[in-house]
């Protein structure tokens, strides 16, 4: 269908109204073309330019102050604060600018400016935890501790990442661990892990056992390897019982834990049915060397769903004693050191075996069942032990002594399940 104007003079009108229009539309995608290559250049002089180009819109603003703001080498917090409540009175609801309006102000020592613009973010945006986290380390400069650690707390809970950073900044103003634990960090497992951690890795037990008997407290499902951390340190601090202690706590509330072991076994897992080896008191090796690679493997099980198989590759005639659990065993008790071992097409006089070792203030002490070599079907090996006085640490480990025969590089394979060291008087091996 077609339209005709009744008048020449008014398709005129029409026609220069288009074309006024068109120029307008056309000056505004060139000033926000113009402005957004002077936002990509990321220097104060695009910002400067861009709000010249584009003085209403409030971003650009906003990205003005922050360079003013943040900029290390020529900081300028009164320029950052004029851009900055320019923004905010162009987009009253830009959390962003009102934060750094706020940390602007702080900055200059106008704390109660300072304030409004932190309060007046939370109304924004109640459940930021950016903004709880600057408002509540503004707080705690403020020395309003209490207010500080709510607002922290919050944060933490939006974020637990957070946790290690929040838990470190407010043990600097307040060095009683447990007030930090009941006011600033929130009781959950997602933030007492990555606090445990780096207590650990910076070697503060004291605070680390405190994190741990919140975490342990909470009864919640927890990967091993996000624990054994805290474990490995008491073990480097020679705080042998606290982390064989802690082990079992740890192993009660681990992922996917291993069926029990027999009664009194100073050895975890030892059926390999966790498929975990690292730290602590797991089994732990070295996948793979120039010479042998270990490995849990499915289709080979004297009993379960796997057990731990080693490949010699035939290279050298090698000392092998990699695959190790560490013990905590009872002083001038008797074990018995009990594990089922197949062999296929093992070679040399000197197979795999498993070797006791404990280590005391006077000598290290070692002992070590038969060995098994050639191809043999599964074969149970046992060993009697009597715990020496003060070798109350040391391990357990799949050994492989050299030989002494010509030709002695070992090749072939091995597997071990059912592995125990158990009190002699609750000792039950399986016949």
């Amino acid at each position: 269908m077609k339209f005709s104007l009744p008048s020449s003079r008014l398709r005129w009108a029409v026609l220069l109204f288009s074309c006024v229009l068109a120029l307008l539309l056309s000056y505004l995608g060139l000033r926000n073309a113009f402005a957004a290559h002077y936002l990509g250049l990321d220097t104060r002089a695009g910002y400067e330019l861009a709000v010249r180009v584009e003085p209403a819109n409030a971003r650009n603003w906003y990205l003005l102050g922050r360079s003013y703001l943040y900029d290390i080498e020529q900081p300028d917090p009164a320029r950052a604060i004029d851009a900055l409540r320019k923004a905010v009175a162009l987009d009253p609801y830009s959390v962003e600018a009102l934060v750094d309006l706020a940390i602007a102000y702080d900055g200059e020592g106008e704390t109660a400016h300072a304030r409004e613009a932190f309060l007046a973010a939370q109304r924004v945006y109640p459940l930021s935890a950016d903004v709880c986290w600057s408002y509540g380390n503004f707080l705690l400069r403020q020395g309003e501790q209490d207010a500080a650690f709510r607002e922290i707390r919050k944060a933490v809970e939006l974020e637990p990442k957070r946790a290690d950073e929040a838990f470190s900044r407010a043990l600097r103003v307040q060095p009683d661990a447990n007030i930090l634990l009941d006011k600033a960090v929130p009781s959950a497992t997602a933030a007492y892990l990555p606090i445990l951690h780096s207590l650990s890795g910076t070697g503060d037990l004291n605070n680390a056992i405190l994190v741990w008997n919140r975490l342990i407290a909470l009864q919640q499902q927890v990967p091993m390897s996000e624990m054994v951390y805290f474990i490995n340190e008491l073990v480097r601090q020679a705080r042998i019982a606290d982390a064989a202690r802690a082990w079992t706590q740890a192993a009660s509330i681990m992922k996917n834990p291993p069926p029990p072991d027999p009664a009194g076994s100073l050895l975890w897992d030892g059926g390999f049915e966790s498929g975990y080896a690292g730290g602590g008191f797991s089994w732990h090796f070295v996948p793979e060397t120039n010479d042998v690679q270990i490995s849990f493997d499915r289709s080979q099980k004297h009993s379960g769903e796997q057990s731990l198989r080693i490949l010699f590759k035939g290279h050298r005639n090698l000392s092998f004693e990699n695959a190790c659990h560490n013990i905590t065993p009872e002083a001038a008790k008797q074990y018995l050191l009990s594990a089922w071992v197949r062999t296929e097409s093992l070679t040399s006089s000197q197979g795999v075996r498993l070797q006791i070792s404990v280590f005391t203030s006077i000598k290290n002490e070692s002992v070590a069942t038969e060995e098994v070599h050639g191809t043999q079907p599964w074969k149970q090996i046992q060993l009697h032990w009597f715990a020496p006085p003060g070798g109350i640490y040391g391990s357990v480990c799949v050994r492989r002594f050299m030989s002494d025969m010509p030709e002695s590089d070992i090749q072939g394979a091995a597997w071990i399940d059912d592995v125990s060291l158990a009190p002699l008087d609750e000792a039950s091996p399986t016949p």
